[in-house]
C-alpha cells in the first residue's frame, strides 16, 4: 500500500515536471502556436468536458499567482469556466465567473474580455433557468463585443435565440438564431454550424413544421459526427428522437433516446441526463410500460432537483403526475402537478406551464371537480400566448365541465368557440401547405430557368468555337451559318415547347390545389353546417333533448377530427414526411386477424366474409400497420357499400413476383367511367355506392399513397361478384 502511494506521488511530480517543460518553450513560443494549444482544449471542451477540465487543472498549476494580463492565462479560466458549467458545478462556475470579473480594470488589451464574461454569466443563469437575468446579460455583451469578433457575437445570438425560444417566442427566435448562421457559415466554422443548426432543428420542432426541423438535425448530426463531438452528437439523436415521438413512432423514438442518454451518462451533464430520462420516460408511458416509465421518470427528478433547475425539474414532476393518472392515483397526481406548476411559474418556463396546467384540468375533470376545473380554464384562458391547438383543447374541457353541471347554454357557446379554434387551426394548416405547394412550383421553375440559361450558354461557347475554326472558308462557313441557324430554330422551338410544357404544370398544379381547398371546403362545409342548426336549436331552447343535442354534436365533431386528421396524413405522405418501418411480417396471419375483428360487423347486416390463400410462403417485406389501414379501409368500404345478406372476399397470393392481396364484394358495383377514379381525393361516385356513410372521401386516396411508398400499385375493377374488385400488388424490393 505504501509502494503505491510512492508511486502515485512520483507520477505527479513527473506530469508537473514535464508541464514546466513544456511550458518553458511556450512561454517563448509566438501567438500562434498559443492560439493552436488553445483550440486543441475548446475542442475537447466538447468532446469530454471532465477530461478537459482536468487538463485545465493541471495547467493552472503553471501560475502561482492570477495573471490577468496573460492571454493564455484568460483563455484558460474562460474554458474552465464553460467545463463547471457543463458538468452541473454552477456554484463553483458562478464563484470562478466572479473573480474572473474583477479582474477586467487589468485586462484592457483584451477588447473581447468584458463582452465573452457577460455571456459565460448569462448561460450560467440560462442553465438555472434565470431567464430574466439571462436575456439582461446577453443584452449587455452584445453591446460590449467588438466588430471583428464574428464568433463571438454568433455564440451570443445562439444564447438569445435559446432563451426567446424559452419563452415561446418561435419567430423570434428563428430569425435570431438564422442572423447566428449567417455569421459563421462564410469562415465555415463547422462547430458551431452544427450547434445552430441544431438549435434551428429544435425551433421548427416546436412550431410544428417537422419536415424541416428532421432536416437541420440530420445536419447538425452529420457535421458532429465528422467532428466527434460526443454532446452536439447526443443533442442531435436527442432531438431527432423527439420529431419520432411526434410522428408516434415510439420504437425509433426510444432507440435515439437510449443511445442519447449513454452519451450522456458519458460525458456527465446533469441536465442532460436527467432530460434524457424525461423523454423514456415519455415514450414508455405512451407504450404502456409504466414500471419503465417510472423508473425512468424517478432518476430524472432526482438529478433535476440536485441540479436546482427549477424549469427542468417541473417538467420531469409534469411526467410524474402523468404516470399518476394512468395509473388512476388522482390524489398523487395532483399534489404533483400543483408542485411542478409553482416550480414552472417561479422559472417563467411558459411552455411546461401550460403542460402543467393542462395535466391540472385533466384530473379535475376526472374527480368530477368541475367547477375547480372551470375556473381554471377561465384563467388559463385569459394568458397571452396561448397556441390555437391549446386554446381548442380548453374549450372542449370547458364544454365538457359545464355540460356536466347542467349548464347547457354555455355549454353549447364553448362548442362554438372549440369548433370555430379547430376551423381555424386547419385554415392554418392549409394555408402553410398552400404557401408550401407554390414554394415548391417556384423552386421549380427558377431551377428548368437556370438549366434553360445554362444550355443556352454552352450552345453560344459552341456556336463560337465553330466560327473560329471555319474561318476563312466561305463555303464551310456559309454551311455552318446554315447548319447553326437550323440548329437555333430547333433550340428556340425545343425551348417554347418546354416553356409551354412548364407553364401547363404549373397551371394544372395550381388547378388541382384550387380544385381540392374547393372540395375540402365542401367537405367541411356539411357538417359546419348541420353543427351550426344543431347549436343554434340549443341555443334558441328549440332542441327538445338536449342531451341528444349533444350527442350529435359529438358524432359531428369526431366526423371533423377524422377529416382533418385524414386531409393531415394524405398532406404528410405529399411532403414525404411519412416513414415506413419495413420489418418481415406473416401476411397470412395478418390479413387472419384483420378478417376475424370484422366478422362481427359484417354479421350485423347478415353478410358473409371469407379469406382464402395461394401462398407457398407467407413471410413478407412491409410495414404492417400501413397495410393494416389499406385492409382496414378496403373492408369498411365493403362492408358499407354491399348489400344486407351480401358477400365479401378476401385473398391473399405470393410469388417471386411479389404479394398480391385482393378484396372482392357483391352488388351493387361502380360504373365503369368511376373505376379510376375512385382513387383520388374527396371523389364520390353517382348510384348507390355514393351514400356518406361519415367517411372523409380520402380513405382509398390514403391507400393509394400508401401502396406507391411501398413501391407497388393498387387498382380497381368489376367482380365477378357483381360489386367491386380493389387489388394491392407489392413487389419484392431488391436487396442492397
Amino acid at each position: 500500500m505504501r509502494e503505491s502511494l510512492y508511486t502515485v506521488l512520483f507520477a505527479r511530480k513527473v506530469n508537473l515536471l514535464l508541464i514546466i517543460l513544456l511550458w518553458i518553450p511556450l512561454c517563448h513560443a509566438n501567438a500562434e502556436l498559443v492560439q493552436t494549444s488553445l483550440s486543441q482544449l475548446s475542442a475537447s471542451l466538447e468532446k469530454n468536458p471532465k477530461q478537459t477540465l482536468n487538463k485545465v487543472e493541471e495547467l493552472n498549476q503553471l501560475f502561482l499567482h492570477p495573471q490577468p494580463s496573460s492571454r493564455f492565462w484568460f483563455e484558460l479560466k474562460v474554458i474552465e469556466a464553460k467545463a463547471k458549467t457543463k458538468l452541473g458545478y454552477f456554484d463553483q462556475a458562478k464563484q470562478h465567473l466572479y473573480q474572473l470579473e474583477s479582474y477586467l480594470p487589468v485586462m484592457g488589451g483584451f477588447r473581447d474580455a468584458p463582452a465573452q464574461i457577460k455571456l459565460l454569466q448569462a448561460q450560467l443563469a440560462l442553465k438555472l433557468n434565470d431567464i430574466s437575468a439571462g436575456l439582461l446579460l446577453l443584452e449587455q455583451a452584445r453591446d460590449l463585443v467588438p466588430k471583428e469578433h464574428v464568433a463571438l457575437r454568433s455564440d451570443i445570438l445562439h444564447s438569445l435565440a435559446w432563451a426567446l425560444r424559452y419563452q415561446a417566442k418561435y419567430s423570434e427566435a428563428e430569425q435570431v438564431i438564422k442572423d447566428a448562421i449567417s455569421l459563421v457559415a462564410p469562415i465555415e466554422d463547422k462547430a458551431r454550424l452544427a450547434t445552430y443548426y441544431n438549435q434551428l432543428g429544435v425551433i421548427y420542432d416546436y412550431m410544428g413544421s417537422l419536415q424541416l426541423a428532421l432536416r437541420f438535425h440530420e445536419r447538425s448530426l452529420n457535421i458532429q459526427r465528422q467532428l466527434q463531438n460526443q454532446q452536439g452528437i447526443s443533442n442531435s439523436l436527442y432531438n431527432i428522437g423527439e420529431i419520432y415521438r411526434d410522428l408516434e413512432k415510439y420504437p425509433q423514438a426510444l432507440q435515439h433516446f437510449k443511445q442519447a442518454l449513454e452519451v450522456d451518462k458519458a460525458l456527465g451533464d446533469p441536465i442532460h441526463i436527467a432530460n434524457s430520462h424525461g423523454k423514456l420516460s415519455q415514450v414508455h408511458l405512451q407504450l404502456g410500460e409504466i414500471p419503465q416509465a417510472l423508473s425512468h421518470s424517478q432518476e430524472g427528478i432526482e438529478l433535476a432537483r440536485a441540479s436546482g433547475a427549477n424549469s427542468d425539474l417541473a417538467w420531469q414532476l409534469s411526467i410524474l403526475a402523468n404516470i399518476y393518472v394512468t395509473q388512476g392515483a388522482l390524489t398523487q397526481a395532483l399534489v404533483t402537478a400543483k408542485e411542478a406548476l409553482t416550480l414552472a411559474i417561479e422559472a417563467k418556463a411558459k411552455r411546461t406551464e401550460h403542460t402543467v396546467r393542462i395535466v391540472i384540468i385533466e384530473i379535475w375533470l376526472a374527480q368530477s371537480q368541475y367547477e375547480s376545473a372551470l375556473s381554471e380554464i377561465e384563467w388559463v384562458l385569459e394568458l397571452p400566448d396561448i397556441g390555437t391547438s391549446y386554446r381548442a383543447t380548453l374549450y372542449r374541457y370547458q364544454a365538457q365541465a359545464l355540460q356536466a353541471l347542467g349548464q347547457y347554454k354555455y355549454a353549447v357557446q364553448s362548442l362554438e368557440s372549440f369548433i370555430e379554434s379547430r376551423t381555424q387551426l386547419y385554415h392554418d394548416l392549409d394555408k402553410q401547405q398552400a404557401l408550401t405547394m407554390q414554394q415548391n412550383v417556384e423552386f421549380i421553375r427558377q431551377e428548368q430557368a437556370l438549366k434553360l440559361i445554362q444550355n443556352e450558354q454552352a450552345l453560344a461557347q459552341a456556336t463560337l468555337e465553330n466560327l473560329k475554326l471555319q474561318r476563312g472558308m466561305g463555303a464551310s462557313l456559309l454551311l455552318c451559318f446554315m447548319a447553326i441557324g437550323i440548329y437555333i430554330y430547333k433550340r428556340q422551338k425545343q425551348k417554347q415547347q418546354f416553356v409551354e410544357l412548364e407553364a401547363d404544370m404549373m397551371a394544372q398544379s395550381l388547378t388541382q390545389k384550387n380544385r381540392l381547398l374547393a372540395d375540402v371546403s365542401h367537405e367541411l362545409r356539411t357538417p359546419l353546417a348541420a353543427l351550426k342548426l344543431t347549436v343554434e336549436a340549443m341555443q334558441h331552447n328549440i332542441e327538445p333533448d338536449p342531451v341528444k343535442g349533444f350527442v350529435k354534436i359529438q358524432k359531428k365533431i369526431s366526423h371533423l377530427d377524422n377529416l382533418i386528421k385524414d386531409i393531415y396524413q394524405s398532406a404528410q405522405f405529399d411532403n414525404d414526411a411519412m416513414v415506413l418501418d419495413k420489418q418481415p411480417v406473416d401476411v397470412s396471419i395478418l390479413l387472419q386477424e384483420i378478417v376475424e375483428e370484422f366478422q362481427p360487423m359484417y354479421a350485423t347486416k347478415q353478410q358473409s366474409l371469407v379469406f382464402s390463400e395461394e401462398v407457398d410462403s407467407t413471410l413478407f417485406e412491409l410495414d404492417a400497420a400501413r397495410i393494416r389501414q389499406v385492409i382496414f379501409n378496403l373492408l369498411r368500404n365493403s362492408h358499407f357499400y354491399t348489400s344486407a345478406d351480401g358477400q365479401t372476399r378476401v385473398t391473399l397470393k405470393m410469388n417471386k413476383k411479389g404479394l398480391t392481396i385482393s378484396t372482392e364484394d357483391s352488388f351493387p358495383g361502380v360504373a365503369s367511367e368511376d373505376l379510376e377514379k375512385i382513387f383520388e381525393r374527396l371523389y364520390r361516385c353517382e348510384g348507390s355506392r355514393s351514400r356518406d356513410h361519415g367517411g372523409s372521401g380520402l380513405g382509398l386516396a390514403i391507400c393509394q399513397q400508401i401502396a406507391q411508398a411501398h413501391g407497388g400499385s393498387i387498382s380497381a375493377a368489376h367482380s365477378a361478384l357483381g360489386g367491386v374488385a380493389i387489388t394491392l400488388q407489392i413487389p419484392h424490393q431488391p436487396q442492397d
